[in-house]
């Protein structure tokens, strides 16, 4: 196998950083109850949770790169808040860790906060 390199190392370590603090961050905001998940706020965003959640529970890191994506793409074109793309984010670099069973687990907590919107 061949060895890392510095920069490698450096972006893997950067990797496990933000899952770390995107996951202790949910955790933490969870746990305390000072506030719920934020929520799903179009079908677009739906479909990408969705697919998150078949890609964690699978365990398949091509439908995980396909999901990041999707997810990347919806918040570039300001279609998913801030605040959701940070918690799915957060799920994905989970996963690339290796974490499949704490994405998971987030996911669920995630999902499971979700609301019905409201009729207009």
């Amino acid at each position: 196998m061949a060895k890392q390199t510095d920069v490698e190392r450096g972006k893997a370590t950067i990797v496990r950083f933000a899952a770390l603090a995107a996951f202790m961050l949910m955790t933490c905001t969870l746990a305390s109850g000072c506030g719920k998940p934020p929520q799903l706020s179009s079908p677009g965003n739906l479909e990408a949770a969705d697919a998150l959640w078949t890609a964690v529970s699978a365990k398949q890191t091509n439908l995980l790169d396909s999901s990041a994506s999707e997810i990347e793409s919806l918040h570039s074109t300001q279609k998913m808040p801030d605040d959701v793309y940070a918690s799915l984010s957060g799920v994905v670099a989970t996963a690339r860790e290796g974490d499949w069973a704490a994405a998971r687990a987030t996911l669920k907590t995630f999902i499971q906060g979700q609301r019905p919107a409201k009729p207009k």
